[in-house]
């Protein structure tokens, strides 16, 4: 007489499934762990971190110059050839380096250049000065359509008969100039030092 195991259920028989992949498996067959839930919320807070850095930086940007590239050549150059019409002169030209002073410059500035080249004028004959001015480097550190400041290195080559050789000396300046019609004329002039100083 043969014995028959008795049939369990359908409901009570082994399950194949692999351990942790039961009831909770998710469609792609990975659990629903607390690891995997923290994930997607991490991304989401770095996303609109994200978003308000983008926000921050759109609204806080400089607003457009209205200054033109052709306006800012312009400052740089007319610096640049002013200064030198400035701070050069020749004793045998003084008067019309007087009037060039006039012509490029403005304010304070221009009283102060003319005066001081007029009350030394007989020092200057006397001697026979001569001083030439080079622009070693130039640049427009700002600028509106009104006004603008250029930093320069510029040489300055000195003779007179008070010395038997030239004195060369180079020299760090900030130019103002200011808008007047279409020219820039150079309103003010403030040393920073000479060259080799640090």
């Amino acid at each position: 007489m043969t014995s028959e195991a008795p049939v369990r259920p359908r409901d009570e028989e082994e399950s194949t499934t692999p351990p942790g992949l039961g009831t909770e498996a998710t469609p792609d067959g990975l659990g629903d762990t607390p690891r995997r839930r923290v994930v997607p919320a991490v991304l989401a807070l770095l996303l609109v971190l994200l978003l308000a850095a983008v926000a921050f930086l759109w609204f806080s940007r400089p607003e457009g110059s209205a200054v033109r590239t052709g306006d800012y050549s312009q400052a740089l150059q007319a610096a640049r050839s002013g200064i030198v019409d400035l701070t050069s002169f020749d004793y045998l030209t003084l008067d019309d380096d007087i009037e060039q002073i006039r012509r490029v410059s403005t304010g304070d500035l221009r009283k102060e250049s003319v005066d001081q080249l007029d009350s030394r004028r007989k020092d200057i004959t006397d001697s026979k000065a001569v001083v030439n001015t080079e622009i070693i480097d130039a640049g427009v550190t700002r600028a509106t359509d009104e006004a603008a400041t250029v930093l320069m290195l510029i040489q300055s080559t000195q003779q007179s008969t008070a010395a038997k050789q030239p004195e060369i000396v180079r020299y760090r300046i900030e130019v103002s100039l200011q808008k007047s019609g279409d020219r820039w004329l150079l309103s003010g002039i403030k040393g920073t030092g000479t060259a080799g100083d640090e």
